[in-house]
């Protein structure tokens, strides 16, 4: 795998992680309230939160979040592991 698209995905994991925990706080300072900031949130982060509601069904909802950012975390490890990117050649 070229570094350049193991960065992009490690990358895109990172940023799709920090948007959930945006996601949370948010939702928590605001309450109930939408706005277009959390619009943006919702619509960035729900393909991941209907991603990890299909890999763990027993999942309850107050705890998707904590449980998509285990999953991404995993993923991102996973890809460390088994790619090793410091070993690519350039």
């Amino acid at each position: 795998m070229n570094i350049v698209i193991f960065q992009l995905i490690n990358y895109t994991l990172s940023f799709l992680m920090w948007m959930i925990v945006g996601r949370f706080i948010l939702s928590r300072i605001i309450g109930g309230r939408q706005n277009i900031i959390l619009s943006a949130f919702i619509k960035l982060t729900e393909p991941v939160f209907r991603v990890t509601k299909k890999i763990l069904p027993f999942a309850k909802a107050g705890f998707i979040p904590f449980f998509s950012i285990v999953l991404i975390i995993i993923i991102r490890l996973m890809l460390i592991v088994f790619f090793k990117p410091g070993t690519l050649p350039k």
